[in-house]
């Protein structure tokens, strides 16, 4: 901890025998006030009353919830010797509000319970710590954890980092320390990680092109507070036909030994447990066996070892005037082994990994105050692993596995809008459960006046394979924002969406969610 302040205290001062430089400083304060309703429920709980889990409500659009919440942030930037030398410090609360965990209860199966389990577990009986229908006490949280433990393992600094440039017209760069890191166009990982990178932008000697290399951390929290935390190491090349213009190659790699790619899984494990026991009741062949399965689920992490690969390409390019093309597509490859066991207590077989994605927008303005704008989004899915184990598929999972994805494509599937940046930004499978999704839409943002700003967005979404109720459409989603900046230090806006589900989910009731935002800007 002494060590951390230091160096933070080190980067945010100007290096011995530098000039003053420029340093810039902003500040920011960001009010949320929002309602959801008709949040499908993908959350199983057990009701100590009926001794039984609550399994009717599974991904049924009925869940509703108001809060509101806050997130402050500080940045400084400094530049020194004519820019060669910059630093940044930048610290943020990540969304704060009063939240509310389900309290844990130990359950256990019992043959004399008529549900099959219970919570007077006998001494020989083995209990399991699940969470349960009671409310527990409502507590401050940032980043969806408590506050406490979020300062403790983040100091909340975001970016701690200094960049060098060097070499003949400054054309290598080596950035060191807490940065932003993005991989794919967040398709993969977009989020702050300490590491180091090192960029050569050849076109200061000569040809238009840049050659990358980094290696992070890919956590939030400082490295050592982490057990058995690996690396991703990104390489990267592009071409500049001009200021404004990119395309470029990619590759990036990783061996995880955390068990947070297994994590992915989880709501995945639990869809098959509550799919099983759904069906089953008390005393007939196979209730016991499942109902130990879902406890097992429920009460640990899952854990497993992972080998990730992707490569791709990206760009934005301007092929006519008033037109942007931006694309992104890439392939995973990797393995998963000891991810878990079956219902019967048997261990999962290792699972090849094999993923598609695909990211495509093309950008129109016609005039200064309007840009239209088509997109495509595409992550492929596949069934879990734990099912295609169980009606005897071939082994291996087609979905695209991220690291940290950051995705704010639409306001409630992707959870994008008035606050995309409040984020936690942890790691999803891609969809619902790992089904995949396939995403097309579309995106007008109009500028009225100087201080007003539109946004509305259209998109139909639908998953690559059959969700627990046989369908595959998770539904049509439209977003409207408006954004008034009535002083340079000062935003009001508004958000309404709302997505009339399809037949994924086990009910017809809209989702909607409602977002009254104030931003406080330095000037």
């Amino acid at each position: 901890m002494t060590a951390a302040l230091l160096a933070l205290a080190l980067l945010a001062a100007p290096p011995p025998g530098a000039e003053a430089g420029e340093v810039r400083l902003e500040a920011a304060a960001h009010l949320r006030l929002t309602a959801l309703g008709g949040r499908p429920g993908t959350e199983v709980r057990f009701d100590p009353a009926a001794r039984a889990f609550r399994l009717d409500g599974y991904l049924v659009p009925e869940g509703r919830e108001r809060y509101g919440s806050l997130l402050a942030a500080f940045r400084l930037d400094g530049r020194h010797r004519d820019g060669a030398l910059r630093w940044t410090l930048a610290l943020d609360t990540g969304e704060v509000r009063l939240a509310r965990e389900p309290a844990a209860v130990d359950v256990c199966l019992s043959a004399a319970s008529p549900t099959g389990f219970d919570t007077a577990c006998g001494p020989l009986a083995r209990a399991f710590p699940v969470p349960s229908t009671a409310g527990g006490q409502a507590r401050l949280a940032a980043n969806g954890r408590p506050l406490g433990e979020e300062v403790r393992a983040t100091l909340l600094v975001r970016e701690a980092a200094v960049a060098w440039s060097f070499g003949r017209a400054g054309f290598a760069t080596l950035r060191a320390g807490r940065s932003r890191y993005a991989v794919a166009d967040g398709l993969v990982h977009d989020d702050f990680a300490t590491g180091a990178d090192l960029a050569l932008d050849l076109g200061a000697l000569g040809p238009p092109l840049e050659l990358r290399a980094a290696l992070f951390q890919p956590t939030r929290d400082w490295p050592g507070r982490v057990d058995g935390i690996t690396p991703v190491a990104l390489v990267r090349a592009d071409w500049l036909p001009s200021l404004f213009e990119h395309a470029g190659v990619f590759a990036a790699a990783r061996r995880d030994r955390t068990g947070s790619v297994a994590e992915l899984f989880r709501g995945a494990f639990e869809e098959d447990a509550v799919v099983r026991l759904a069906g089953l009741s008390p005393g007939q062949p196979g209730f016991a066996a499942t109902a130990a399965y879902l406890l097992r689920v429920l009460s640990a992490a899952p854990e497993a070892d992972a080998t990730l690969l992707w490569a791709g390409a990206s760009g934005s390019l301007l092929p006519a005037r008033g037109h942007r093309v931006a694309f992104t597509a890439a392939l995973q490859r990797g393995e998963l082994q000891r991810l878990g066991t079956t219902p019967a207590g048997d261990p999962l077989p290792d699972v090849p990994l094999h993923g598609r994605a695909l990211q495509v927008r093309w950008t129109w303005s016609p005039s200064p105050w309007l840009e239209v704008t088509p997109w495509l989004l595409y992550l492929s899915g596949d069934r879990p692993p734990a099912e295609k184990h169980r009606l005897g598929l071939p082994a291996g999972y087609h979905g695209f596995l991220g690291v940290t994805p950051y995705l704010a494509a639409t306001n409630l599937f992707f959870g994008g809008g008035l606050s995309e940046t409040f984020a936690a930004r942890q790691a999803t499978a891609p969809g619902v459960n790992g089904r995949g999704v396939l995403a097309p839409g579309l995106e007008v943002a109009l500028d009225p006046a100087e201080a007003v700003a539109l946004l509305a967005r259209v998109a139909w979404l639908r998953a690559e394979d059959a969700g627990p109720y046989g369908g595959r459409t998770y539904g049509t989603e439209l977003d409207l924002t408006a954004r008034w900046s009535p002083r340079p230090w000062l935003a009001l806006a508004a958000e309404g969406d709302v997505l009339w589900p399809g037949d994924f989910f086990g009910g017809d009731r809209a989702v909607t969610k409602a977002i009254l935002a104030v931003d406080l800007l330095t000037p």
